[in-house]
């Protein structure tokens, strides 16, 4: 049985990718995924550093992939991906990780882009950059502990900018007339995309799943492709499992 594990900050974030990965795996596979098949890595986030080394960069304007808060990044999110190794092998009991298994390590970036192009420039790109790098360095922690990657999931980092609203945006069909990508996370894009910007009301009375389900599903990844940039190393990826 293939797992996907999910770290997340917020339960709406688990929601919004937890709904794109199923996508993808209808669409590409006609694989219909269910909650036993996802794993909700809960209190376990890398929220605070990422919080931490957007922080640093927009007050050092310093966003190289070798510099001491990259590198302080980098630590602090190994020391996350050890621990979510652990924490799936004590709670599925059964067995830990393998390569069969995939790790979503999602966070929000807090920071809009504005224009999905500058994506491409240093202080956004940077991030996802160091991630990268902070997953190899993971893996070859691990390798020296005496694992191989069969005892591994491909992890794939992914964070969205500002926040996990703009999946399911960019879904929409008035993404770009209401032009998304320059509303903060909180309260403009929660409000355009679930009506309210209070999540645990948009839980409760279904609005969330609403939206999800009608808007982020497989017809839309060609959407989320073309207007979201950030996610299509994950789509490629994930189309190719």
């Amino acid at each position: 049985m293939k797992y996907i594990a999910i770290m997340r900050d917020g339960f709406s974030d688990y929601c919004v990718i937890k709904y794109f990965v199923s996508a993808v795996f209808k669409h590409h596979y006609q694989l219909e995924l269910k909650d036993d098949n996802f794993f909700d890595m809960e209190s376990l986030n890398i929220t605070d550093a990422v919080a931490k080394y957007v922080s640093n960069s927009d007050k050092k304007k310093d966003c190289g992939l070798y510099t001491q808060h990259a590198e302080e990044f980098k630590t602090r999110i190994v020391k996350v991906l050890y621990a979510a190794s652990v924490k799936f092998k004590r709670e599925r009991k059964d067995a830990g990780f393998s390569n069969k298994d995939i790790l979503v390590m999602y966070s929000d970036a807090e920071k809009m882009l504005k224009d999905k192009h500058n994506y491409f420039k240093d202080w956004a790109y940077t991030l996802n950059a160091v991630l990268r790098l902070s997953v190899e360095t993971f893996y070859d922690t691990m390798v020296r502990k005496g694992f191989n990657y069969e005892n591994l999931p491909l992890i794939l980092p992914l964070i969205l900018f500002p926040s996990s609203e703009i999946l399911a945006a960019s879904c929409m069909f008035d993404f770009n007339r209401e032009n998304f990508r320059e509303l903060k996370a909180k309260p403009a894009l929660k409000q355009k995309v679930y009506g309210t910007d209070n999540i645990p009301s948009a839980i409760k009375t279904g609005k969330l799943d609403e939206v999800l389900s009608n808007f982020i599903v497989p017809e839309s990844l060609k959407d989320v492709y073309r207007e979201i940039p950030e996610s299509r190393k994950l789509i490629q990826i994930l189309s190719h499992c």
